[in-house]
């Protein structure tokens, strides 16, 4: 760090001689290559590795890639290695570093040929920021340490996003790899970002100050630019990437710049050939949060996830765990054959975030609200997939197979079937507000008792005689029985049917003009029978008390 006087100053954790941040990863063919990543300060000017194979004394030395980075505390430099030309399913050693300043000996394992039944491990959202000058990863340290005790065939770890919880500023990365020691240097490390992962401060200490967000995920990409295929979208690379082991084929997209990364990502899943295509974005499609959204990307990456048929998608971000029906075009079904099952992770940090709603696309659900982290062991066999989400306390939060081959699911959970129309605002039904009444579809097109969904919104709503005010969005509209008219704050709006009484004396309008009026968008599932509304936003509706 740099002082008023420009007098350079190593910080807390910062870049030695000594070889630090060690991790290995897949860039290539796991079955014969192997990345090593470290990073040591800028007087060491070359780094090189000395590994050899299990059962031999003969060491042989390959020379590091390195680069130098100034982050916003220090000045390093990073080091790639990729070993090429190894034996599949054999174990190897290794160290890293420079002549004078090298590590210890470390092992890892590459894939065996033809390999249909093996296990990972899915963390996600397990950034720390306190203490500020040291993050402390050492929850999700024990999470990952305790887990791999029980099942220490585990071949990689793959992350959700949200690795550290400010990735501009390297006070955090520092946090993450000190309390990963000891893990990531002998088991393959596989990231996908998240917004905390692009998100930054100004100035970070003695108390941050400045918070933004970048477009890209600069930081990240400087750090692991060869740590991980480049096989991403132009301009995106780092972020984006794909990569099989097993039977499986792993796609990884970075929640930036989703109308690139669209037909990259259909065309990687279409391409595939491998039995299972498991895909990880930070965001939920489907959230738990109740005023969660998934506008941000969702338009664009709907056609790889659905069209390019991914079996799984993997997500974090809210910090509880739910999972899907199987879902496609928004319907919820039954087996693993009719849509995509939506797996969102709960948090590894033991980091609570007090908002978590059970949608009805869930079939499960824990809202993590316990001083806990949650892991996954996701395990591949054959056609069969089981993944059980566990707490550091030990108890099991669900456990669920996906069955290919019998085209099922267990648990059995079936999706919904409704005989009347059912309405939903952000995934919720409005029951409480709303029971008895439904959805009516008349003459090609549908009406809801808009009142009644801004009230279990949380809008205001005044009724009188023959006529609602709804206000929700900052938006107000009266709308007035026998009228195809509707006054709203912008001025008359014309309807393209007229105002109705409908159950239990509710007012009926044209759902298309209320999502047009209103900002909001919707959609009806026609297989299970019920209506949708959503807004762009994740703002809070409730109105305000003068």
């Amino acid at each position: 760090m740099f002082d008023e006087n420009g007098n350079f100053t190593k910080p807390d954790r910062g870049s030695s001689p000594e070889p630090d941040h060690i991790m290995i990863s897949f860039s290539d063919d796991p079955h014969t290559t192997m990345t090593v990543s470290w990073r040591t300060s800028t007087d060491i000017t070359c780094g090189y590795i000395m590994f050899r194979e299990n059962g031999s004394s003969e060491a042989i030395r390959l020379d590091a890639v390195f680069k130098t980075l100034e982050s916003d505390i220090d000045i390093s430099n990073f080091y790639w290695v990729t070993i090429r030309n190894l034996k599949p399913g054999n174990k190897y050693y290794y160290s890293v570093g420079s002549d004078e300043h090298r590590s210890e000996e470390f092992s890892f394992t590459t894939e065996p040929e033809n390999l249909t039944k093996f296990k990972f491990l899915l963390i996600a959202d397990h950034q720390k920021s306190s203490p500020w000058h040291q993050p402390d990863y050492s929850v999700v340290y024990n999470l990952i340490k305790n887990t791999l005790k029980e099942h220490p065939d585990c071949r990689f770890i793959l992350t959700a996003g949200d690795n550290c919880d400010n990735g501009q500023n390297e006070i955090q990365w520092n946090g993450m790899f000190s309390g990963l020691k000891g893990i990531v240097e002998s088991i393959p490390y596989m990231m996908c970002t998240g917004n905390h992962d692009n998100r930054g401060y100004v100035s970070y200490l003695p108390q941050p100050v400045g918070k933004f967000y970048l477009d890209h995920s600069d930081y990240f990409d400087a750090q692991f630019e060869f740590s991980y295929p480049n096989n991403g979208p132009k301009g995106y690379e780092i972020e984006n990437y794909s990569f099989d082991y097993g039977n499986a084929h792993f796609l990884i997209m970075g929640i930036n710049a989703p109308e690139i990364v669209e037909d990259w990502a259909y065309n990687d899943l279409v391409n595939s050939q491998k039995t299972w295509k498991l895909g990880v974005y930070h965001f939920p499609i489907y959230p738990v949060m109740p005023e969660g959204q998934n506008d941000d990307g969702y338009p664009w990456l709907r056609k790889p996830i659905e069209q390019g048929r991914l079996d799984i998608l993997f997500a974090g971000h809210e910090h509880s765990f739910a999972r899907t029906y199987p879902m496609l075009n928004d319907e919820l079904f039954d087996r693993p054959s009719q849509g995509v099952v939506h797996y969102i992770m709960g948090n590894g940090g033991r980091n609570i975030y007090c908002s978590n709603a059970r949608k009805i696309w869930h079939s499960a659900f824990y809202p993590q609200e316990e001083e806990v982290a949650m892991i996954s062991v996701v395990e591949i066999d054959g056609e069969k997939m089981t993944i059980t989400a566990t707490l550091d306390d030990g108890r099991i939060a669900d456990i669920f197979t996906l069955d290919k081959e019998n085209d099922i699911i267990t648990p059995i959970a079936l999706a919904p079937i409704y005989k009347n129309t059912k309405i939903c605002f952000k995934g919720q039904m409005i029951e409480f507000t709303g029971r008895g009444i439904y959805a009516r579809y008349i003459d090609g097109k549908w009406f809801v008792p808009f009142g009644v969904v801004v009230q279990f919104m949380g809008g205001a709503v005044s009724k009188t005689k023959g006529k609602v005010e709804v206000e929700a969005y900052e938006t107000t509209a009266v709308f007035t029985e026998g009228s195809d008219t509707v006054e709203t704050d912008e001025g008359i709006y014309k309807l393209s049917a007229k105002v109705f009484r409908g159950d239990k004396e509710q007012l009926y309008m044209p759902a298309e003009d209320c999502a047009k009026i209103f900002d909001l968008k919707w959609q009806y599932a026609e297989r299970n029978n019920f209506i949708n509304f959503d807004h762009f936003s994740e703002n809070y509706v409730t109105s305000k008390q003068p």
